[in-house]
């Protein structure tokens, strides 16, 4: 069961997401492929092997050579979350866990989706696939997907995101937008992967990466740390000075830098997510960019 005080944030999002959506369309349902549509993109010169249904006769007229209309495709997509729940995702320094932020950025897609009338599914994964459940109408069943997100607890298993990529494109036979949600604290090549370019070819896949500020920065004073990654087990002593914290942020900024431009590069989303942050404003962020490409 969902405790109160998750209650409280997920009732608060559920009513700000609804505005956000009249304001901004938050739900990232929205296509932004070419293709069979009826919104407007561009003109292109007509091409040998074009469809001549699409010639747009009056600017053909104005321009005194054949012109195709070309359009966006059909806006309305399922939308897919894949919610990372390993060992992770318990980890919280803050006010919430890595797996209490995934719960309201799932929320935020959940009701985003309920008020657009737009099908939902979701999938959780650690080092393999947790659960799955193919897109469906979200409007009656949001609040009964977050009740089983949230009983599913963090898997010891290491943080793998390929099982995940692979079920979803064996799984999903239409275009759909997924959103990715995971520290993406992996061992994995994931996007230098056949599998995951051929998945953001295939697909609109956002990413949303969530952060703890664990994950960022070394804690303040002098002396030494001890820490263990929760998935391996695997502990080491750490120096606190101002050279490790130095070091250790030089790693961190590398590492985000290198998983932006991964994602730019394959035409993928991204948006960081903190635990000590509002989980919505990024998001609004992400999706107003999205509105205005």
């Amino acid at each position: 069961m969902i405790p109160p005080h998750m209650l409280r944030e997920l009732r608060y999002l559920e009513i700000s997401t609804a505005k956000a959506v009249r304001n901004v369309r938050i739900g990232p349902h929205t296509s932004r492929s070419r293709g069979s549509g009826f919104d407007f993109d561009q003109h292109l010169a007509y091409r040998p092997g074009d469809d001549v249904r699409r010639i747009d006769w009056n600017a053909t007229a104005r321009l005194n050579t054949p012109y195709v209309r070309q359009t966006h495709a059909e806006r309305e997509l399922d939308v897919v979350m894949a919610l990372d729940l390993s060992q992770s995702m318990a980890i919280g320094s803050s006010r919430y866990s890595k797996k209490e932020v995934t719960t309201f950025v799932a929320a935020s897609i959940l009701f985003s989706a309920a008020s657009d009338q737009i099908n939902a599914g979701f999938l959780t994964f650690s080092d393999r696939v947790l659960r799955w459940a193919p897109p469906r109408r979200a409007s009656a069943r949001a609040w009964r997907i977050l009740e089983e997100i949230w009983s599913l607890e963090p898997d010891e298993g290491r943080t793998l995101l390929l099982p995940a990529v692979r079920h979803m494109l064996s799984r999903l036979r239409m275009m759909s937008v997924i959103a990715i949600v995971s520290d993406f604290l992996t061992s994995e090549e994931l996007f230098d992967s056949a599998d995951f370019r051929m998945l953001a070819t295939q697909h609109d896949v956002i990413t949303v990466v969530i952060e703890d500020p664990v994950d960022t920065a070394l804690p303040p004073g002098s002396g030494f740390v001890r820490v263990r990654d929760v998935e391996t087990g695997a502990g080491s002593v750490i120096a606190l000075n101002e050279r490790t914290r130095r070091t250790y942020a030089g790693v961190v900024a590398g590492r985000r830098r290198a998983l932006v431009d991964a994602c730019h590069r394959l035409g993928v989303d991204v948006a960081f997510v903190r635990t000590d942050q509002a989980a919505m404003e990024p998001l609004i962020e992400l999706f107003a960019r999205r509105r205005r490409a």
